[in-house]
């Protein structure tokens, strides 16, 4: 690759971005000129903590005032205030914090001298109990607090504001936040969400700021790669500000670490050990059985010294996790057929049971150290693994001739027509006449794994800040590498298919198929009979041989990023002027490296289904049970794909014969890269328009940001035309290099942007708070959409080629709020936003027929094809209205006091317009309509993935040592899958309910125990086809209960 594009040479023939950082480098001069040519000034200082007396924690955000002044400043993460430029005098301080009794006293201040003042704020329901101080109060009140003081839109919650959740997981806190969505994955975790509508890979996930690398080539970040217990508290950032990156269309979740110094003790231990459990009187998977409780341990310990002669000027911290998140689940689907106007038959049926254990383990830490009292130098270490060793998966499928959606029931299907309703499909026995069993109805039985899944995250970030009388300087400098290793474990993965012995000639090649079945859901829809109707015997296990084409694979993946980035950000008070302002400038600069490796792939076919052998057989695993034939009795048996390898590789290599080109070939596709450099400048002005009265309670952030991204990606494509498969039998080394080693790619991509964005806020009354912005942002295109990528279409001489050149979906936000905040511990919001979405991303959008020459840019192939290709086109609009409530209920009488509740409520509009790539085509989203296709509108049932409400309810009691609480979240239904030509084939996923229940008991402050059961009405995931009446889909993922204990000390 070619780096040395990074030079002062690129910057200056980039006009907008060069220009972006003259303004910059202007500005910084600007700030520092006043700090350079400063003579010694008559005023003081005034500075100190402001902490919780009860809890022993310093507080951030609270409010700090001179009000004889007019002036006033808000705590920092570490609790500290410094008030500068106060004239020598005695004065009045006043504090003030949600949710604690403000505190006022007196400060004498002299010339040059700097006057110290610490302030420990209380409440009287802090006195109630002398054992423990809940976190969720101190918690709710930071997170309301920073919200209050925010000068942009966002939410802010602490990671201990609904207690001790099940998992410790960052999802399980992001789900109940304002605006977000999420659906489940398979095994029920919570960890992709949408942000006011927006897909997880148009969303951006940070630490402190700083971007954190992904995982696959989409940009999502699966959040239960990461544990929550490393943080202290995460927002959710609606309104992007110039200082931060613009690279999300939806929001940026930004996860907070705690400061050292954050607390008044010396040290401070905190611990939680749980067990996750699968309880017997909770139905469960008999895998899960087998195997009912796992360990989630954590374990916090800060200390803070005072070394080199300093006092209290060295914090450490160190955060050890480990959990053991083991699942089972089962899964049943019915595909049906496109049939709107009356009963669709089931096509396919299948059943899946799943058995895992998810082990993660991770240690941060962290060492803060005051050089003075006016710098600071911070360093973080995070190491974090996410072991995924046992997981297996069977599954069982049935698919009728054809295995078509679009089939009709005919005298030559394998579906009896006539003889099938909603809940009844009777398929009959057709003979093979091909070795894969095309033409006839197939059973196959899937096993994969132990399957394996290594995540290995690491993270080094160093960061400085320098803070004097009116100018503020911080940098970091950070380093961070995933390293994802995915594959089929050491089992691989076994396909095993029905075929009928007896119509079957010794040393030619197999002909799978000929079963008949008939599927009857009346009685029972989720559990249904599925009985013999002809064919071969599909409970015989001597009726079955591995696949012709896949047999047994093995397919082992790595995949590496590694993210370096560096921010210098400078931030200056004018004292000049009357109005509190505030100038603000930085660059920012980040690379992301991508690199993958596909070198382990294999697959294998059995010499016995190549050339039949009536005295090779499978032997299956008798001792298996799954969840299917627990409810149904069905007795279809079941291989274990490591019961004939050993170490991903068959155990008897005689019976089988290896695809050697197939390994061949996937040492090129599977093998790619990319890398991105983002270099970015900005600068914005925040303050007040007055010191006092009406102006005062008026405050502003304006700026813009600009970014310029280049990319440059490696890979390997196909050739036009490939070897024959004699070829690739003869030479497979020599017909992969043919195939694929003589097409290397090499992309380069670019482009430069600007983000302006301007924030208002005013203060009606000292608790209502009214809020209107403008902001701008972008969703990147995904890393795998930069790879080289090339797929013809001979037949119609198409040639589908991914863009390396594809720009970022541009997003215009409105947003407005309206909040209002009362004691004690309670806030109210209403907001509105609206989005528009240009330059959406859209695929299959021709780009020219491909001239002849070596220069053509596919070395001299593919002359007079058509180009198509993903490219930025077409306009989306999002808009929606956020409603969210929380309280404490102190202020009522007896036990009732310890009463808290919250509830928030999302409603989100999308829609477009496409158009069809040709006439009677399927239309696209952001498509622009031709003369020969014309304009389809797109509303929000039209839009896959988009989920339209969710709501999040939840009731707490506290009474002297006991608590409980309830966690309710709604997920509204929406479309999985959309097919605006086939009605009846669209995909949705019905409304989800979950309700978690938990209690606890504190004995003393050093030892608590607490219970929590998780989806404790074991609520399915449901998805129908076009009606609600085909069910479709249906995964189970049982009942949890964790139980532990905890403490502080």
């Amino acid at each position: 690759m070619n780096k040395n594009w990074l030079t002062p040479r690129l910057f200056a023939s980039t006009r907008c971005t060069w220009s972006g950082f003259k303004l910059s480098a202007l500005l910084g001069v600007f700030l520092l000129a006043p700090m350079l040519g400063r003579a010694a000034e008559a005023t003081g200082t005034i500075s100190g903590a402001i902490s919780n007396a009860a809890t022993r924690n310093t507080l951030q955000g609270a409010a700090v005032a001179v009000p004889v002044l007019s002036m006033s400043v808000l705590t920092d993460n570490t609790g500290r205030f410094v008030i500068s430029n106060v004239p020598p005098g005695t004065y009045e301080l006043e504090v003030t914090y949600i949710g604690l009794d403000s505190s006022r006293r007196t400060v004498t201040v002299s010339g040059g001298e700097r006057a110290v003042q610490d302030f420990e704020l209380t409440n009287a329901v802090y006195k109630l109990s002398s054992f423990k101080v809940t976190g969720e109060r101190e918690g709710n009140a930071a997170m309301i607090t920073e919200k209050k003081n925010a000068d942009n839109v966002k939410d802010v919650i602490a990671m201990d504001a609904f207690g001790y959740l099940p998992n410790m997981s960052a999802g399980e806190v992001v789900m109940r936040l304002p605006g977000v969505a999420g659906s489940p994955t398979d095994e029920g975790l919570a960890y992709r969400f949408n942000i006011r509508g927006m897909d997880p890979t148009l969303n951006n996930v940070t630490v402190d700021g700083g971007s954190l690398t992904t995982l696959g080539t989409n940009r999502s970040f699966e959040l239960q790669s990461i544990t929550g217990a490393m943080f202290e508290g995460m927002e959710l950032i609606k309104g992007q500000t110039p200082d931060k990156g613009a690279d999300s269309l939806g929001g940026t979740i930004n996860f907070k670490t705690r400061s050292t110094f954050s607390m008044k003790e010396d040290s401070r231990t905190t611990y939680n050990f749980s067990a996750r459990m699968a309880p017997p009187f909770f139905e469960q998977a008999p895998l899960r059985k087998e195997h009912r409780s796992h360990p989630i341990l954590n374990l916090t310990h800060q200390q803070v010294f005072s070394v080199l002669g300093g006092s209290r000027n060295l914090g450490t911290s160190v955060n050890i996790f480990y959990s053991e998140n083991a699942v089972g689940g089962f899964e049943t689907v019915f595909d049906r057929t496109s049939i709107s106007n009356g009963p669709a038959p089931v096509f396919n049926y299948q059943t899946w049971d799943n058995a895992n254990n998810r082990k993660q383990q991770s240690i941060a830490l962290r060492t803060d150290y005051k050089w003075s009292p006016t710098t600071k130098f911070s360093l973080s270490v995070t190491e974090n693994d996410n072991f995924e060793r046992l997981r297996r998966r069977v599954r069982v499928s049935a698919a009728a001739s054809g295995n078509s959606n679009t089939q009709v029931p005919s005298d030559t299907t394998g579906i009896v027509p006539g003889a099938f309703t909603n809940q009844l499909t009777v398929v009959r026995a057709i003979p093979s006449t091909s070795a894969a069993g095309t033409n006839t109805n197939n059973i196959d039985v899937q096993m994969d794994g132990p399957l394996n899944y290594y995540v290995r995250m690491g993270r080094v970030d160093f960061t400085g800040e320098h803070t004097y009388q009116n100018l503020n300087i911080e940098y970091t400098a950070g380093i961070a590498r995933t390293t994802l290793n995915t594959g089929q474990g050491r089992g691989g993965q076994l396909n095993m298919r029905l075929f009928d012995p007896a119509a079957q000639i010794a040393g030619r090649p197999v002909f799978f198929g000929g079963a008949g079945w008939i599927l009857d859901q009346r009685e029972d829809e989720l559990h249904p009979k599925f009985m013999q109707n002809g064919g071969p015997d599909f409970n015989d296990s001597n009726n079955y041989l591995p696949r012709a084409t896949d047999g047994l694979t093995q397919a082992r993946n790595e995949q590496d990023q590694l993210l370096k980035q560096f921010r210098l950000d400078l931030r200056y008070k004018l004292p000049f002027v009357t109005a509190p302002t505030t100038l603000k400038a930085g660059f920012h600069w980040r690379s992301l490296q991508l690199d993958q490796w596909g070198k382990d792939r294999h697959r294998w076919v059995p010499k016995a289904t190549a050339a039949y052998d009536p005295a090779v057989r499978f032997t299956p695993d008798a001792s298996y049970v799954s969840y299917d034939r627990v409810k149904t009795g069905r007795r279809i048996p079941i291989w274990q794909a490591e019961g004939i390898t050993k170490d991903g590789r068959p155990a008897d290599p005689a019976l089988w014969n290896e695809d050697l080109y197939f390994n061949e070939s996937q040492k090129f596709i599977g093998t790619n890269g990319v890398t991105e450099w983002i270099p970015a400048t900005y600068f914005m002005a925040q303050g007040r328009l007055g010191r006092a009265g009406l102006l005062a309670r008026t405050g502003y952030l304006a700026g813009v940001r600009f970014e310029q991204v280049r990319t440059e990606s490696f890979g390997w494509v196909r050739s036009r035309v490939l070897s024959t498969t004699a070829q690739q039998v003869a030479d497979p080394v020599g017909s992969a290099e043919r195939d694929y080693g003589v097409n290397y790619r090499n992309l380069p991509g670019k482009f430069t942007q600007k983000f302006p964005s301007v924030h208002g806020f005013h203060d009606l009354t000292p608790n209502l708070k009214a809020r209107a912005s403008w902001s701008t942002g972008y969703g990147r295109a995904p890393l795998g959409s930069l790879l080289p990528g090339e797929t013809p279409d001979l037949t119609n001489q198409i040639l589908v080629v991914n863009n390396a050149g594809l720009k970022p979906q541009q997003a215009s936000n409105w947003d407005t709020t309206l909040e209002y905040y009362f004691e004690p511990v309670g806030s109210l919001t209403f907001g509105w936003f609206h989005k528009t979405i240009r330059d959406y991303i859209v695929a299959n959008l021709d780009r020219g027929v491909l001239a002849a020459g070596a220069d053509n840019g596919y070395n001299g192939q593919y002359e007079g094809f058509t180009e198509r290709t993903t490219q930025n086109a077409g306009t989306v609009y999002v808009q929606g209205w956020e409603f969210a409530y929380n309280q404490q209920f102190t202020f009522l009488p007896g036990a009732l006091k310890g009463l808290s509740a919250s509830f928030n409520y999302s409603w989100t509009s999308q829609h477009g317009v496409g158009s069809a790539v040709a006439p009677g085509g399927t239309p696209v989203l952001g498509r622009p309509p031709t003369a020969t296709t014309p304009a389809v509108y797109f509303g929000r049932r039209d839009i896959a993935n988009f989920i339209p409400s969710v709501a999040n309810a939840s009731l707490s009691w506290r009474y002297q040592k006991f608590n409980t609480s309830l966690l309710y979240n709604f997920t509204g239904e929406h479309p999985t899958s959309i097919s605006l030509l086939a009605p009846a084939l669209n995909q949705y996923r019905y409304s989800m309910k979950t309700l978690n229940v938990s209690a606890g008991y504190q004995h003393r402050p050093n030892l608590g125990f607490s219970v929590n059961i998780s989806n404790v009405l074991n609520e399915p995931q449901r998805w129908y086809l076009g009606f609600k009446d085909r069910t479709r889909r249906t995964i189970i993922n049982f009942v949890t209960v964790t139980a532990g204990v905890n403490g502080r000390f």
